[in-house]
């Protein structure tokens, strides 16, 4: 897995740094969340606002990550499992469950606004973790 780390030679070394990367990956969480939002009353948008909050959720768990560990990955793999090494398996578990319906949605059949609905769940659940 990509973790980022920081040495005495990068940007991010100071804590003025580690908020400015926090600060990015915040943004990009509600900047995602703002576009999907509206979509989630049109009924073949299902999947797209599936995929959204699966984008907002990664983007929550960095800034989460950041603002509670100076840390967090890079890459959706194995992120689940990076979260219970850092003692955070609710946040893990809505992860991992979101992965799996986003899975669904353009693997399986057709999603349907319940799924979305779902979708839309756990990232609050994630977006709370991570504000908090």
């Amino acid at each position: 897995p990509f973790m980022v780390s920081y040495s005495s030679t990068t940007d991010f070394e100071t804590e003025e740094g580690l908020r400015m990367l926090a600060v990015a990956h915040r943004k990009a969480a509600e900047d995602i969340e703002s576009t999907i939002l509206p979509l989630q009353t049109q009924p073949r948008a299902a999947r797209v606002v599936i995929e959204g909050a699966w984008g907002a959720a990664f983007q929550w768990i960095a800034f989460g990550c950041e603002t509670k560990y100076q840390q967090h990955l890079n890459n959706h793999t194995r992120l689940g499992r990076f979260l219970r090494s850092l003692g955070e398996k609710a946040a893990a578990d809505w992860w991992e469950a979101l992965d799996l319906t986003r899975q669904a949605g353009w693997y399986g059949g057709e999603p349907d606004p319940a799924d979305a609905h779902k979708a839309l769940s756990l990232l609050e659940q994630i977006r709370l973790w991570a504000t908090q």
